[in-house]
């Protein structure tokens, strides 16, 4: 990674100071995503499977907990990146957030629009999009594991000139476990998509680097 990335994702870690909502959470380093030696070759992000629980127009909000489900408060920011070298900040980003409660079930446990569900029906998916420095965050509650997944949150982002991505990144204190292991969905995953969450006071928090590609 070039001293400009390095920059930027520090930079992008840094949003957690910046707001008061994560302040209390938010613990400068370096990289807060993995490794340097990792992040220094990472990008363009992985692809991974939506999953059959994807609802389309979710609400606008970095709250994605509608409901006040009971759980663990979790707060995660980002940064997207993208152009040709994959160091650009991106603004604009649609970035979506979708994930279970901390039983394991996602609200709804179906697909399709959300004009098709009552309001409650709907939480923990959330939608914002990136600033002009390509940063976002949101906050919700830390999701439990179902069947033999490890745990996990699945993305969206859009933007003019990039294409579309869908993943799903995962918990750094878990690779290498058997939680890996058992997962059959979306094997090795690359560094950057593992989250060093870390614990705070008020709950735990991470940082997430997204490298888009260029549309063709």
């Amino acid at each position: 990674m070039t001293s400009r990335r390095r920059l930027l994702t520090s930079f992008g870690a840094g949003l957690l100071l910046a707001a008061p909502a994560f302040g209390a959470l938010a613990r400068p380093r370096a990289n807060a995503t993995c490794g340097p030696s990792d992040c220094d070759t990472c990008g363009p992000t992985g692809r991974a499977t939506a999953g059959p629980f994807y609802v389309r127009n979710a609400p606008m909000t970095t709250n994605i907990n509608l409901l006040d489900a009971p759980g663990t408060p979790m707060q995660v920011s980002g940064l997207v990146l993208g152009g040709t070298d994959g160091q650009q900040p991106l603004a604009g980003v649609r970035v979506e957030l979708w994930h279970a409660d901390r039983d394991g079930r996602y609200h709804p446990e179906d697909s399709g629009d959300i004009s098709r569900y009552r309001a409650e029906d709907i939480n923990l998916r959330g939608q914002t999009e990136s600033d002009r420095a390509g940063r976002f965050a949101f906050r919700s509650i830390i999701p439990g594991r179902y069947g033999n997944r490890r745990r996990h949150l699945h993305w969206r982002l859009v933007v003019d000139g990039h294409q579309s991505l869908v993943t799903q990144t995962y918990w750094l204190d878990e690779r290498g476990t058997q939680h890996e292991r058992s997962d059959p969905v979306d094997r090795d995953p690359e560094a950057c998509r593992w989250i060093d969450f870390r614990d705070g006071d008020a709950g735990v928090a991470g940082h997430v680097v997204f490298v888009l590609r260029p549309a063709p």
